[in-house]
């Protein structure tokens, strides 16, 4: 009896500690890296920062981290392409704009994706939306597809 007891009580304690910690859980944080979405156009991957750079921008505890990330095309060739990254602001309905770039073109067989080395999110953001603006080869028309990376 006194095991059985005992065994309760520290099952109980593991799941008030593990019900604890999904509480408190209220940024957007990827517990998995690298963390990728797909769109039959584009491929979106968020990772660790991978360059050495003295002069990169450093993750400050507490309030950001910072994260790379690569954009690829996957079906049709892109022109005109622009990139935007948004995050929620707290207390807010806007968002804040962390980067935004723009490329003449991208192509599906391009080795090099377009590639953000080094950007930084606040640690109170709870998502983080890329958006991407294109037209496609031989066509004035604009298309805008967003991906949302939110905590889970």
């Amino acid at each position: 009896m006194k095991k059985y007891l005992f065994l309760f009580s520290f099952s109980l304690a593991v799941m008030l500690f593990v019900f604890d910690n999904n509480i408190q859980a209220h940024a957007l944080t990827f517990n998995q890296l690298p963390n990728t979405q797909k769109s039959d156009q584009w491929t979106v991957e968020i990772d660790k920062v991978k360059s050495n750079d003295p002069h990169a921008i450093k993750a400050k505890k507490g309030v950001y981290q910072t994260y790379s990330m690569a954009i690829k095309s996957i079906k049709n060739d892109a022109s005109d392409v622009r990139i935007e990254l948004f995050r929620d602001e707290e207390d807010s309905t806007s968002k804040y704009g962390i980067v935004n770039s723009e490329r003449e073109t991208l192509n599906r067989d391009d080795k090099e994706p377009f590639y953000f080395a080094n950007f930084p999110l606040s640690e109170k953001a709870k998502k983080l939306e890329v958006v991407i603006t294109w037209k496609e080869k031989g066509s004035d028309r604009n298309y805008q597809e967003r991906f949302t990376f939110s905590q889970d």
